[in-house]
């Protein structure tokens, strides 16, 4: 009898087998490649938001790139924890995203008493881009320099008054960051909006502002500008000295970035960070960040953790120094 060539058969002895036939594509069982579906991506903030736009943005380039759809969703809630929580709870296979800001990883594990998610379950792909902030004052406000401000706020503590989101959000925690820094004591005022509105009208003193938030209305000479968060002077406000000028070290800018769940296949992980920097240094994507005075990013996952890293540190500490806790 003629022996007959037995069937390919491919067998499975753990996640590295598993892994390298996603990557070769050489099984039967692993013939789908990534995606083979739509991509779900999560977004912790409302419809209309930044974050919820630029997740926009991302998902209608990658969905090109990668042919198939990329659906956002929008979970806000409890300072990001919500859309944090529902990836948490989603399958490690890549298919479902977090596009979010810095504070879901590095300010909530040390604000919040209690999680339920875990910081360390969400795994870096790519730092999409850089929010500075602005200490701005009013157009009309006495205070010309951050060093008018400090004057001041040394001179009458407590007395003056700042905006921001709300207790544990990025905004808050820079001014107390520069608060600690300049050895002053400031009167937080947490709005749901961020307070731009009355910070133009003067009926609160100042706040540590997302650049977005605000750069329209400096342009229109309704907010000036005392200083910014980042380590250097920014293109879109290249006369505004850095907080650093005066306190070395000081960074306080905040970030977009897009994170799956523990457990991810690593070929799924490097294909998403592939396609999220090619985004992030096309022209395109750097025109529409500018006019909104956001700083393209990009870089490796590696490069990413260290920046979560450092900044856990920097705000864990702020949270000791200020007592804030939520429940």
């Amino acid at each position: 009898m003629t022996p007959t060539t037995p069937p390919t058969r491919c067998f499975f002895h753990g996640p590295a087998i598993a892994l390298a036939l996603l990557a070769a594509g050489t099984c039967a069982l692993a013939q789908d490649r990534y995606p083979s579906k739509p991509i779900r991506v999560i977004v912790p903030f409302p419809a209309g938001t930044a974050p919820d736009v630029m997740a926009r943005y991302w998902g209608d380039r990658v969905s090109k790139q990668l042919q198939q759809p990329v659906v956002v969703e929008n979970k806000a809630g409890g300072s990001t924890i919500v859309g944090a929580q529902a990836v948490a709870n989603a399958p490690a296979d890549g298919y479902t995203l977090l596009y979010t800001a810095s504070g879901t990883v590095t300010i909530n594990p040390f604000v919040y008493k209690k999680l339920p998610y875990q910081a360390q379950d969400l795994v870096p792909i790519t730092r999409m881009l850089s929010i500075p902030l602005v200490v701005s004052v009013s157009s009309q406000s006495p205070y010309k320099t951050a060093a008018d401000l400090i004057k001041d706020a040394k001179a009458k503590p407590g007395n003056v008054s700042y905006a921001s989101y709300g207790v544990g959000t990025v905004p808050h925690m820079s001014m107390a960051y520069f608060a600690n820094s300049a050895g002053l004591k400031l009167n937080h005022v947490p709005y749901r909006d961020g307070g731009v509105t009355d910070l133009i009208g003067g009926r609160v003193d100042t706040a540590f502002s997302p650049i977005a938030d605000v750069l329209q209305h400096i342009r229109a000479g309704r907010i000036r500008p005392l200083a910014v968060s980042s380590a250097h002077r920014l293109e879109s406000l290249p006369q505004v000295p850095t907080v650093a000028e005066a306190f070395p070290g000081f960074e306080g800018d905040s970030w977009h970035g897009l994170f799956a769940l523990k457990g991810t296949p690593q070929a799924v992980i490097d294909a998403l960070g592939n396609v999220s920097r090619q985004i992030a240094a096309s022209d395109d994507y750097r025109r529409f960040l500018a006019e909104q005075g956001l700083v393209p990013v990009g870089g490796s996952a590696a490069d990413f953790v260290q920046v979560i890293d450092a900044e856990s540190r920097r705000w864990a500490k702020v949270v000791k120094d200020n007592d804030i806790t939520l429940e």
